[in-house]
């Protein structure tokens, strides 16, 4: 599919970029914007551009992955029927993004049928580092597949007389109480959501590119979602291999390291609906297609530097960088949101992660997500990432968590 025009909006930076001016995240809603310029558009294909600058977790303008992948999703929200809902999607990393600049979405409808709906996304970047050389078309950025379904939970219920059109099955691969059965150990250390640490600049491994300041900063800064990790001590191996796995070993230690990660919304207290079209409602309009992009932003945000760490590089600066990430959500649509419908308080949810395969200098990441109060798993991830580590042992980053865990008193 052919770029687009670029928009002169893309080529000057965004007005919030200076990550070191921000002291406080911003609401989900805001940083996920986009605009649409009907110009560009067709039958065919949307294209829209982001209004917010991504999030960089180092102290290069290296925007986080999770920014494209989750804004992919809401692009191609804004083109599907009000009522369907985001249930699937696949996305493939090619160039780094630069925070510092709007991303380009432009989405193929590739069908819209009664139930489902599929749509292929292309983002690009008209400025920035990884643009040098593009002859001023653009860089492509990151692609993807986003499936949208319609709810049908109406088919499994009961009519007037008592009658149903459907039968209802249900199961997941793990208990609704396994949290607590298999991480009491450290879940008990903790009683409330805010007692436990802030999920750092770069997950706990810092670089000296950075200040302990900055570093922490970015943490607390990190927008639309507030995300804060487990202290996973007494469940991890106490010692993990230096260097890796290496061939004859069992991987032993990296199979058994687990990440619990704590997330909800930044509780802005807006009813999530958003302005409906003049014309007509879309998948734009619906707060579960918000709220699903929501919980694709969580599950890249600890990723390969869990792999760092399960394999033994946590004091290794290295080359890491995702190449495809999968979220498949389940159950109804509902389940999914982020808020509870009473109250209008943000809901709490559990990341739980882990690495199934290493080689060949890349890495296998999974993850369920799970919503905390009901016990259910609502979305399973896995991705696909590539990981190089070179062979002296450099100390250019040292374990953040340290820091985190002397300063918070755990």
């Amino acid at each position: 599919m052919a770029s687009s025009s670029p928009s002169s909006s893309t080529t000057t930076p965004l007005s919030d970029s200076n990550w070191p001016d921000r002291d406080h995240a911003i609401p989900f809603r805001h940083m996920i914007a986009l605009k649409p310029h009907s110009s560009t558009s067709t039958s065919s294909s949307t294209v829209f551009t982001s209004l917010s600058a991504g999030y960089p977790p180092t102290p290069t303008p290296r925007t986080y992955g999770g920014h494209v992948f989750a804004q992919a999703g809401w692009a191609a929200a804004h083109t599907v029927p009000f009522g369907m809902h985001l249930h699937s999607i696949t996305g493939y990393f090619l160039e780094l993004g630069d925070t510092r600049y709007a991303f380009r979405y432009v989405v193929r409808k590739v069908r819209t049928g009664g139930i489902y709906a599929l749509r292929y996304v292309e983002v690009y970047q008209d400025a920035g580092e990884a643009t040098k050389g593009a002859n001023g078309k653009g860089v492509l950025c990151f692609a993807s597949m986003v499936g949208f379904k319609r709810d049908e939970a109406g088919k499994h219920k009961p009519d007037s007389k008592g009658r149903t059109q459907r039968r209802a099955f249900e199961h997941q691969e793990l208990p609704k109480d396994w949290l607590e059965k298999e991480y009491g150990v450290v879940l008990a250390k903790k009683k409330r959501f805010e007692e436990w640490p802030v999920c750092q600049g770069m997950d706990g491994l810092w670089s000296d590119d950075m200040s302990v300041r900055e570093w922490k900063q970015r943490g607390d800064a990190f927008p639309g979602l507030e995300m804060r990790k487990v202290d996973m001590r007494g469940y991890n191996p106490d010692k993990v291999p230096m260097g890796g796995v290496v061939s004859g070993d069992d991987g032993s230690a990296a199979k058994k390291w687990r990440l619990l990660v704590l997330y909800r919304l930044v509780d802005d207290r807006e009813d999530g609906t958003g302005e409906a079209a003049k014309q007509k409602k879309t998948g734009a309009d619906d707060v579960i297609n918000l709220h699903a992009c929501a919980h694709l932003y969580a599950s890249d945000r600890n990723s390969l530097f869990l792999a760092q760490r399960a394999l033994g590089f946590q004091n290794v600066r290295g080359q890491m960088g995702s190449l495809s990430h999968t979220v498949n959500f389940h159950g109804y649509a509902k389940e999914w949101l982020m808020v509870d419908e009473q109250t209008g308080r943000p809901k709490e949810y559990i990341q739980e992660s882990w690495i199934s395969n290493s080689g060949a200098d890349r890495v296998t990441h999974n993850s369920r997500l799970w919503d905390k109060q009901t016990g259910k798993i609502i979305a399973s991830t896995v991705q696909d990432g590539m990981m190089r580590m070179p062979t002296g042992n450099t100390q250019k980053i040292v374990d953040g968590d340290a820091i985190v865990r002397r300063e918070a008193k755990l």
